[in-house]
């Protein structure tokens, strides 16, 4: 089988992509300027580690479809999600995680490339085998301000050549995700396959649902509400996050009556109460299925923000008594 999560903005990506992983399937991220092949093979498999080689092949538009790809050999300890940023707490991913390797807000081992540098390692003939062409086929941004500049193309004026080609990218794939609908015209026919498996999942717990995706206010989209405060947004107009709110629902939505106009067979999932392993036939599921909720970012606030939490409940509550929101099986 084949299988393809449908899981938009907080819901469920990251744990399929360890799900993926520690199962050593090839996994398939689909991002607009390209697509990362995941391929893992796990050597030693713990409870609280494993550790496994991985193959990364990137998919991107340089004149055309071309792939790098890097090897590394890593252990991988199970950790619980934390985020940044976050609306109920400071501290984040990085200052997790990640406090050995990050000083004064560099990277230890990081280097200044200038633009021009940039433009001139973009030759896929010369410069594929580098770790600079890998890592710009990975993130794609020249650099991070309103002036940056894509060094590659959206994948989006290549989907002529993605076409003849999705077969061959996808005859190996166990999962892919991600943002599925931005390929689903070069997509179509492998989803209308008898063993494709189209995952929408979808939540009951709607309050937590919710106050989840307040505390990604912040960033979580990059059209509506980017870089606001969720509070002062609320004390001065809360149909704004209503609107917000609305969003996540409307989308899910569009999906199913898009699936349903192209014949798309598909499945719900309930994140709450459905098992893993009844939808992943043959996998074994992670130790813990809530291990990339973001609570965990919230039970590390400091004392001065954890009134931050008891607030965007209160939210989350007036949202769900204003719009009266159904579960997506229910709508």
């Amino acid at each position: 089988m084949k299988y393809f999560y449908w899981g938009f903005t907080d819901s469920g990506k990251g744990y399929t992509n360890r799900l993926a992983k520690v199962n050593g399937k090839v996994l398939a991220n689909f991002f607009n300027y390209q697509i990362i092949k995941i391929y893992t093979t796990v050597n030693i498999n713990e409870k609280d580690w494993f550790d496994f080689t991985q193959t990364k092949k990137i998919i991107h538009d340089n004149n055309g479809l071309k792939t790098v790809s890097r090897v590394e050999n890593r252990i991988y300890k199970y950790y619980n999600y934390q985020t940044s940023p976050s609306t109920i707490t400071k501290v984040g991913f990085f200052k997790v995680l990640r406090k050995k390797k990050w000083q004064k807000g560099v990277y230890k081992d990081a280097i200044n490339i200038t633009r021009e540098q940039k433009l001139k390692y973009i030759d896929y003939d010369k410069y594929k085998n580098t770790t600079i062409y890998y890592n710009m086929a990975k993130d794609h941004v020249i650099e991070s301000d309103v002036n940056s500049v894509n060094v590659f193309r959206d994948m989006k004026y290549s989907f002529d050549e993605l076409k003849s080609k999705i077969n061959m990218y996808m005859d190996d794939v166990d999962l892919a995700n991600s943002n599925l609908l931005h390929y689903f015209e070069p997509l179509k026919e492998i989803l209308q396959n008898k063993n494709s498996v189209n995952i929408i999942p979808y939540k009951t717990n709607l309050l937590d649902s919710f106050i989840s995706k307040l505390d990604g206010f912040y960033n979580f989209n990059l059209n509506i509400e980017f870089n606001q405060d969720l509070f002062e947004v609320y004390e001065k107009d809360k149909e704004r996050i209503w609107k917000w709110l609305d969003y996540y629902l409307v989308q899910q939505n569009f999906l199913i009556d898009k699936f349903k106009t192209e014949n798309i067979p598909y499945v719900y999932f309930n994140l709450d109460e459905d098992e893993y392993t009844d939808l992943f036939v043959g996998w074994d599921d992670l130790r813990s299925r809530d291990c990339t909720h973001r609570k965990y970012s919230w039970e590390k606030a400091e004392e001065d923000e954890k009134w931050k939490y008891n607030k965007v409940v209160d939210i989350a509550k007036e949202y769900m008594s204003v719009r009266n929101p159904k579960p997506l099986e229910l709508r």
